[in-house]
Parts: structure tokens; sequence; C-alpha cells
């Protein structure tokens, strides 16, 4: 490991019965939305591995929005990173000192134009989108009786936000316009597992 490198300790590493124990940590990168960790781990056979982690410093949620006739409201974005447009949930980082539920109701005004009523707001979990080599956690939300009351969207980051029926977007999975994993879930979990 090089210079930067640290040694946890003992509070930090209270892993005495984990399988992988963190025996040093260097910050290869540090940056505004993650870190990326040059880990020294310890195996049960006691071999040690050198292990690159990403440390998200955000966390993410998102939301299936559900209109009172049943529609599913989606967003369409430009991913530079993919270099492709992308049908998607209204989702976004949460921002210190915000919850996500909070988070969510902003996001889905400033990228839907919509609200929803806090009754109709139901957290259903959270899940880890890339466990083995990341922090991040997606935070999920399903909302029913969602109204769209703006067009004023976020022009930096929506193209376009949209109506769908739930066979529209059964059809935009099966034919993979759909490519997002956080939207995937979320359909997933309303189409075929809410109650």
């Amino acid at each position: 490991m090089k210079a930067g490198l640290f040694i946890y300790n003992s509070i930090m590493d209270n892993s005495k019965d984990k399988h992988w124990k963190v025996r040093e940590s260097e910050k290869a990168f540090a940056g505004k939305w993650i870190h990326i960790n040059l880990d020294g781990i310890e195996l049960k056979d006691g071999s040690r591995i050198l292990f690159e982690a990403i440390e998200f410093q955000r966390h993410g949620t998102g939301v299936a929005a559900e209109s009172p006739e049943g529609k599913i409201m989606l967003v369409r974005n430009y991913r530079y990173i993919n270099d492709c447009e992308s049908w998607e949930v209204p989702a976004g980082t949460i921002p210190p000192g915000m919850s996500h539920r909070d988070c969510i109701r902003e996001e889905l005004m400033e990228e839907a134009g919509c609200t929803v009523e806090d009754d109709d707001l139901a957290y259903i979990g959270m899940y880890f989108p890339s466990i083995g080599s990341s922090n991040q956690e997606f935070h999920c939300y399903i909302a029913r009786n969602v109204k769209q009351v703006s067009s004023d969207l976020d022009a930096n980051e929506i193209l376009e936000a949209k109506w769908f029926s739930k066979n529209e977007v059964k059809d935009m999975i099966v034919n993979g316009v759909i490519k997002d994993g956080f939207t995937l879930y979320l359909m997933l979990r309303l189409l075929y597992l809410s109650s």
C-alpha cells in the first residue's frame, strides 16, 4: 500500500466475527461524490488481499409514481457516461442533512412536476445497487394518487416527463427500452409485488 495508508483502530474495526477484516485502508481518490478506497483485507483463512472499494458520499432515493388513473410517471434523461437517453423513475441523490423522504418529494417535483400527499407516499425499503463493490444505498418509494401540477422541469437534467400505462411500461422493459436498474427494481415492486 502507498503513502497515506492508515490503520483502523479497534473502535472502527469491530470485525472479530466477520469473514473479511479491514486491516488498513488508503484513500486512492477522494471526490465530491465518491471516494475510492484501497483496503487491505484479511480473509477468514488469514490470507490478505488488496480490495478496491467505492465509498459513495451520498445515497440515492427513487419513486415509482402512479396517477389516480393508474398511469406511471417516467422521466427521460441523457446519461453522458453511457451516451444514451434513458427512461427512468424520478430519483436523485440525498443531500447531507435531508431525509430520503423529503428528498424524493423534492425530486418528484423538480424532475416530473408532480406532487403526492404524505399518506400516499410509502417507503418500501432500501437495497445495495452495487453490493460487493460499493456502500451505495438506494431508498425506494411507491407513490399513489400522484398529480402533475407543473411542466416547469429541471431542463439541465430532464428531457421529458411522461405518463405511461402499465402495459406500456411492461413493453418498455421487455424490449430493453428501460435499462436503469433503479427503475427496473421499482417497476418490479410496483407492478408485481405491491399491495
